[in-house]
This record gives structure tokens, C-alpha cells and sequence, in this order.
């Protein structure tokens, strides 16, 4: 932005060096003279006015951009409100769904492919499940339910979280807000205090308590209409065991599966841990086979909360929690 400061002493100097021309177009010249001094002050001011009119120009160019930043950046608040916070969090900071505000490996993504995900989705890699989104398409051009104006303002949503992004663009002020800190005022009283109470039990919520049980299914199924899980389910997708429950995986779904433990707490790229458990993918846990693990010290002390995220291999999406106590 430029400051009005600046363009008033411009304009004073200007107005000094047209005065000083016009005292010696008055007191100083003939009458041919003046002739060429009248001429030559016309070009004096409008080559001294030409700046001071870009300048002014430009700042309010610059200022409607801000507007429509900030505008946008709302109405992306008002959709992820609507839209998205039940699986990315109230804060987009990721539920059952993956972290968007702030995260660096979306921030890393090219504009086209932001656009290009949140328009059409993600589809399945498995050839028996190709016609299945892991993330859903928004844009109604793909059967969702937003208009491209919609899809651009999440977008500005998302991208009003990267720093690098709004620096990159010249955001700044009211202009360079992280919208998701908009998202909590747009979403319903109720619906809001709910959403935070399921938040607080965590990404997969509170666990099932499994502890007075020395062996547990967990069964993995097909995703019902309307769950966020895809293309399937561990179910329940978090229980708390004891160090010593076996616990036994039974693929219902109609195609395979891997059970596999991951590192720490990164959902977005999960890295394998197979010391802990993992049944392998090669073959994976076909449709009607199972897979078993006995809990160990070692899984009770890998992480310091005594938690283990596990995935599918085949789905990275597929997540689910054990809690583990001594």
C-alpha cells in the first residue's frame, strides 16, 4: 500500500515548482517569452501530475485487491462452516480428514492442483474401486453441490493459511487473516459445541473400552452411506486395550486390505512401522481372511500417549487408533 503521506508531499513539491515557474513567467519574460514558458509549464505539470495519478491509481487497485481477498476468505469460511469442518476440524486443523490449515505438504502444492482436488476429488487407485472417492467432488460440474465461485473461495480459504503465499501476493493487514479463525463464527451453537466435544477425544474420538476383554474383533467393512471413512471402515475405528489382548482383524469388505501400524502422529504421508504390526502387502487381508496382533510393551511405549495409528496400505485414507494401556 502506499502512503497517503508520500503522495502529499508530491503533490506540495509540485505545487512549489509550478509556482516558482509561474513568478518567472510574471515578472520575468516578454511577451514571446511567455508563449514558451505557458507551454512549457503545461508540460512541467502534466508530466509532475502523470505520477501522482498513477500513484493514486495503483493504491486503489491495490486496495480492491485486499477487498476481494478479504471477501473471499470469508465466503470460504462460510462453506467450510456448511461443508467441511465435520471431517477437517473446526479450526481446519483435521479430524477424520486431513489437516488444512497450516499444513506444509498442502501449502507445497501447486494452485492447479488445489483447485484440481477440491473440484473433482480424490478416486480409489484400486482397479476393483475405481468409481469410489476417497475425497468426495464439490464442484457441481463433478455432481457436488458448489459453484465455482464456492470452489474458489474455499480455495482462498485454504490458501490464507500459508504465510509464504499471502506474502507472495502482497497480502497484508486485514488482508493477510487466516480464515479458518472465521470458521467457528459461522457454524451453528450447537453444532459447534458438539463438533468440539468430539474433537477433544481426539482425531478418532473417544476410544471403545476394551480392556476387560483378553481377545477382540475388529471388523473391516464397507463404508455406509454417509460415513467419511473411504472406501472402508475399521470398525470401531479406536478401542483401548490392555498390553496382551489379542486382537483379530476380519476383512468383510469385498476387497483387500492391510492392517499397519505408522509412525508418530502424521496421517497425510503415513510412514510404516512394521516392528509394531503390519500384515503385509503383498497379499493384503483378503475379503473373508483375518489378521491377528498380540499387543506388546512395545506398541504401549511407542508413542508417549500410549496410542498406535494404523492404516491400509492400499488406502491411505483408511485410519484407525488403538489406546493402549499396561
Amino acid at each position: 500500500m502506499i502512503n497517503p503521506g508520500q503522495v502529499a508531499v508530491g503533490i506540495i513539491v509540485a505545487l512549489v515548482v509550478v509556482g516558482a515557474l509561474l513568478y518567472v513567467f510574471y515578472s520575468r519574460t516578454n511577451a514571446i517569452e511567455k508563449t514558451g514558458y505557458g507551454s512549457l509549464i503545461m508540460l512541467s505539470i502534466i508530466s509532475l501530475m502523470i505520477p501522482v495519478f498513477w500513484i493514486v491509481e495503483n493504491n486503489q487497485e491495490l486496495s480492491a485487491k485486499d477487498q476481494q481477498q478479504i471477501m473471499n476468505v470469508q465466503r470460504g469460511a462460510v462453506n467450510f462452516a456448511t461443508y467441511c469442518y465435520q471431517c477437517h476440524g473446526t479450526d481446519g486443523q483435521g479430524r477424520i480428514g486431513p489437516r488444512l490449515n497450516g499444513n506444509p505438504q498442502v501449502n507445497s502444492l501447486s494452485d492447479t492442483d488445489v483447485m484440481r482436488i477440491i473440484n473433482a476429488g480424490i478416486y480409489n487407485t484400486d482397479t476393483a474401486n475405481l468409481n469410489k472417492a476417497i475425497m468426495p467432488a464439490w464442484n457441481q460440474q463433478f455432481g457436488g453441490p458448489l459453484t465455482n465461485n464456492d470452489i474458489q473461495y474455499l480455495f482462498d480459504l485454504i490458501r490464507s493459511s500459508d504465510p509464504a503465499y499471502l506474502a507472495k501476493n502482497g497480502y497484508n493487514g486485514p488482508a493477510a487473516i487466516n480464515g479458518f479463525t472465521l470458521v467457528k463464527n459461522n457454524i451453528p451453537p450447537a453444532a459447534y459445541a458438539t463438533a468440539v466435544a468430539q474433537e477433544s477425544g481426539g482425531q478418532f474420538g473417544a476410544p471403545v473400552d476394551m480392556t476387560s476383554k483378553k481377545a477382540i474383533t475388529i471388523d473391516i467393512i464397507p463404508s455406509p452411506a454417509g460415513s467419511t471413512c473411504q472406501p472402508a471402515c475399521f470398525s470401531p475405528v479406536n478401542v483401548k486395550v490392555k498390553v496382551g489382548t489379542v486382537i483379530t482383524w476380519v476383512n468383510k469388505d469385498s476387497v483387500a486390505h492391510t492392517v499397519t501400524a505408522i509412525f508418530g502422529k502424521s496421517v497425510t504421508q503415513p510412514k510404516v512401522a512394521a516392528q509394531i504390526f503390519d500384515s503385509g502387502v503383498a497379499t493384503g487381508i483378503m475379503t473373508g481372511k483375518t489378521f491377528s496382533y498380540v499387543v506388546t510393551m512395545a506398541a504401549y511405549n511407542f508413542n508417549p500417549d500410549h496410542t498406535v495409528i494404523y492404516f491400509c496400505q492400499y488406502h491411505p485414507v483408511m485410519l484407525a487408533e488403538l489406546t493402549i494401556v499396561p
